[in-house]
């Protein structure tokens, strides 16, 4: 039985990493090169924790400095519930 990608514990090859990040194989190189992506080598090999991988993808939101001092009040509310805010990506992933 197949897990879906970012549940479970595998080792993911580069053609697989590539295929659930919708990103080049290029692009994958280069996250390693720039040591921006979770990866192990095994011999010659590239293989990428799934775990990791998730974890790196999906960035803790941090708030903003306006959001920080504003409290706990209800424009502190207001403002988290804006429709279009998107968390910040990593460079990485813009690159």
């Amino acid at each position: 039985m197949s897990v879906p990608y970012g549940q479970g514990n595998r080792m993911l090859s580069l053609s697989e990493l590539c295929e659930w990040l919708n990103i080049t194989e290029r692009h994958a190189r280069k996250l390693v090169g720039r040591g921006a992506i979770p990866y192990r080598k095994i011999g010659h090999l590239l293989r990428f924790p799934e775990a990791e991988v998730e974890a790196w993808s999906r960035p803790a939101r941090t708030l903003a400095p306006r959001e920080a001092s504003q409290g706990s009040g209800a424009a502190a509310v207001t403002a988290r519930r804006r429709p279009g805010r998107r968390p910040v990506l990593p460079k990485s992933l813009i690159d």
